[in-house]
């Protein structure tokens, strides 16, 4: 990354110089914002990961059985599991029913799932039989 900045442009930044840097960039940003680009300073970060030196598997594709399979080995309600995906609970009963299959990004949600379920459950909080869960009822 540095190799692309000429030495003479790179900005060592010290306990001494931090305030008057802010200070000044803080000015830049007013200056550029109205109009003034003759101080700006841009500076591009480029990406090491691109589509032209990798490659990227796609998710698997899940079927009503994979679902439901899915979200029984998770030990999770219809209800439950959607809440987790932030889905509707009509959304899960459609996968499950293989009326509407899953698709995008929930293809890959649902593989890390699959793949590390310790991670997934992280966002699951059991409430004690004593105590009522949110959202009410008698």
């Amino acid at each position: 990354m540095l190799d692309r900045i000429p030495k003479s442009e790179r900005i060592v930044v010290t306990d001494e110089n931090f305030g008057d840097l802010l200070l000044e960039s803080l000015k830049q940003a007013v200056a550029f914002k109205q109009g003034d680009k003759s101080k700006a300073r841009v500076r591009v970060r480029y990406a090491t990961t691109t589509t032209r030196k990798t490659t990227v598997e796609p998710p698997p594709r899940y079927d009503a059985k994979r679902v439901r399979t899915l979200r029984e080995k998770l030990d999770l309600s219809q209800a439950v599991f959607a809440r987790v995906l932030n889905v509707s609970d009509k959304t899960v009963k459609a996968w499950e029913q293989g009326s509407s299959p899953p698709s995008g990004a929930t293809l890959r949600l649902l593989e890390m799932a699959e793949e590390h379920p310790e991670n997934f459950l992280t966002k699951v909080r059991r409430v004690d039989s004593g105590h009522q869960a949110t959202g009410g009822g008698s």
